[in-house]
């Protein structure tokens, strides 16, 4: 199959992004919001050098009480209410219910490949412009045609 630049470089992001973009999806579909009371901030140690801050919030799902750790330097006091979501077949796996808290860690994770596709898709030398990529099923699986 032969593809323009910009459409090879589309299905690639989507294959190789996508994946991180629909798992958390489904995590936030099946996920169910609980009512939390931030606790208080705490700081840890990632490795010897660097502190971590982190946020621990308790909340309620019916009678039964759970803690877990959030994002640190949250815009909130000790004793004011926040939102938590949650699963409910895994009640341990909850994130305090803000942008940063449920995508972050999916935003990090794929932009990483992200910006590394971007960078080869804008560089004229990996691919040139106005090319066309060309994928087989046999060595070698990519071919680039210039035209």
């Amino acid at each position: 199959m032969t593809f323009s630049k910009p459409i090879f470089f589309g299905i690639v992001f989507l294959l190789i992004v996508g994946p991180f973009w629909a798992c958390r999806l489904v995590w936030v579909l099946r996920s169910r919001q609980a009512p939390g009371v931030y606790a208080f901030a705490g700081q840890g140690f990632a490795g010897d050098q660097i502190k971590e801050d982190y946020s621990e919030i308790r909340f309620w799902v019916g009678k039964d009480t759970f803690w877990v750790h959030g994002l640190g330097n949250l815009p909130v006091k000790p004793g004011e209410p926040i939102r938590v979501r949650y699963q409910p077949d895994d009640i341990y796996d909850a994130r305090v219910d803000v942008f940063a808290g449920v995508w972050g860690d999916t935003l990090v994770y794929s932009g990483i490949p992200a910006l590394m596709l971007l960078v080869l898709f804008v560089q004229p030398q990996v691919v040139p412009w106005g090319s066309r990529v060309r994928v087989i099923t046999r060595k070698p699986f990519i071919q680039i045609w210039a035209e």
